[in-house]
């Protein structure tokens, strides 16, 4: 038999720990230690990711939030958009949101997956939340669900289908935008708007876009407005073209047509302001004068510029249709040939002179006749006499546009002329120099002016500028001689 030797009772239970050390069974309390590392190491790095790649208020947010935002994670990274909303930065998912889910009593057991997860959103914020100086109640909520526990027989909330609003979806944007409340009231409503479907247009949580919109506005309003064929005619409204919607149209309500921000006109003379003088002149045309811009010009496109329903003269034919028929007429001014039409007598806005004459009497007709007829009109005894006494502006059956057939026309101002003691100068006779039927001017008189006093007018000369020549050139050939 060995030596028997006394052991103290401590040593026999260090070497009886020293054994189950060699047989690789380490003792709970490394175990626990090795996992208070771990998940502090896991902490530490989560939080640093945080601190780095995320902005204090996105941090504000999901501190807040943290409850909802473990299950709804995708949410948080829109704090860092242009356009938040802010409910959303700044309160709390309530504010709009109703608690999610409903009361029910029900043994719960926390599995692992579920455990895991709830720990994992803890370590990532709730560091963030103690420094914060958040950890009071929030740690207290958060810590009380354990990983692995039965809970039984105890009210919990179970998920429902569908968050609920904390009012009606029209109610609801009012709490905070009743300055809007008063478009409700107006003639012109954006039907989305009237709806209350303000989520149609507009994020609830945030947005790259301005004012929370879902799409840019350049592209948004063409979701439900499809104008491309419009924007593809020849000519585009700039602010169509470029596709600023709202630089013409209220997106909510309006009290003019088509949702306009201001009435036509005034809308209008922002970007054309030349036009603005002529809403002063004592002649307006009718749509100018009553806010019907439209009435005449496309607001987003046009074939026929400048952004015209339609060409002139059919645009103006049809407020004028008796003036369509004038131009029906065998002698008429040329209105249908490219490079002349109604505007450039009349001013399709406003003018100083009756029948939106772009100039007074026969100044009107010495826009276009003046180096032909004007001068010598100017110097005749005519000159008094405006051009439409004898002619008509638009058309007529007596050429040149006659107000009546010559000699009448003439004689409508010379009564006293006695045919009987006279000249013969109707139409049954026959002027042997002009070729026509004989009148005041087929060959002796010219209505415009000549260099004579008595506006004789020689086409046929035989010599010289006596009056008796003027008469051979046509008695010379029934025998007449001198």
């Amino acid at each position: 038999m060995g030596d028997v030797r006394d052991v103290p009772a401590g040593a026999a239970e260090t070497r009886y720990g020293e054994e189950e050390r060699d047989g690789r069974r380490p003792s709970p309390r490394a175990v626990a230690l090795i996992l208070i590392l771990l998940l502090l190491l896991c902490a530490v790095v989560t939080a640093l990711d945080v601190w780095m790649d995320r902005g204090p208020d996105e941090i504000r947010f999901v501190t807040r939030n943290i409850g909802c935002l473990q299950c709804h994670s995708e949410l948080i990274p829109a704090t860092r958009m242009p356009s938040v909303h802010d409910p959303f930065r700044l309160q709390s998912c309530t504010t709009c949101h109703s608690t999610h889910g409903e009361e029910v009593e029900r043994t719960v057991r926390e599995g692992g997956w579920r455990s895991w997860r709830r720990v994992r959103t803890l370590l990532e914020w709730l560091p963030l939340r103690l420094v914060m100086g958040a950890a009071g109640s929030a740690a207290g909520e958060e810590g009380s669900g354990g990983g692995g526990r039965i809970i039984s027989a105890e009210t919990v909330r179970e998920k429902g289908r569908d968050s609920e609003l904390t009012s009606g979806p029209k109610e609801l944007c009012w709490i905070c935008h009743g300055d809007l409340g008063v478009k409700l009231g107006m003639r012109r409503q954006h039907a989305p708007f009237a709806g209350g479907h303000c989520t149609d247009c507009h994020d609830p949580h945030a947005s790259d876009f301005r004012v929370l919109l879902k799409q840019s506005e350049r592209d948004l309003c063409l979701t439900c407005h499809p104008i491309g064929p419009e924007l593809a005619r020849e000519q585009t409204h700039p602010p169509a073209a470029e596709r600023h919607c709202t630089n013409c149209h209220d997106p909510h309500a309006s009290e003019w047509k088509g949702i306009l921000v201001k009435n036509q006109r005034d809308l209008c003379f922002i970007c054309h302001p030349s036009v603005a003088p002529l809403s002063l002149k004592p002649v307006q045309h009718q749509p100018f004068l009553y806010d019907n811009c439209t009435g005449c010009h496309e607001p987003h496109g046009s074939d026929h510029e400048p952004l015209l329903i339609k060409d002139e003269p059919p645009l103006c034919y049809d407020c004028h249709p008796v003036i369509e028929k004038d131009f029906l007429r065998a002698s008429r001014h040329p209105v249908d040939t490219p490079g002349f039409g109604c505007a450039d007598c009349h001013d399709p806005h406003g003018a100083d002179y009756a029948a939106l004459l772009v100039a007074k009497d026969n100044r009107m007709c010495y826009e276009c006749h003046m180096a032909t007829i004007g001068v010598t009109y100017e110097d005749s005894r005519h000159r008094r006499t405006l051009c439409v006494s004898c002619h008509t502006p638009h058309g007529s059956d007596f050429a040149p546009i006659l107000q009546a057939a010559s000699p009448q026309v003439c004689l409508d101002c010379h009564p006293r002329y006695d045919e009987a003691y006279g000249h013969p100068i109707s139409p049954t006779y026959w002027d042997t120099a002009a070729e026509e039927p004989l009148t005041c001017t087929s060959t002796c008189h010219d209505p415009h002016g000549s260099a004579s006093p008595e506006m004789i007018g020689v086409p046929y000369r035989v010599g010289g500028f006596g009056a008796a020549n003027l008469c051979l050139s046509c008695h010379k050939t029934v025998g007449i001689e001198f």
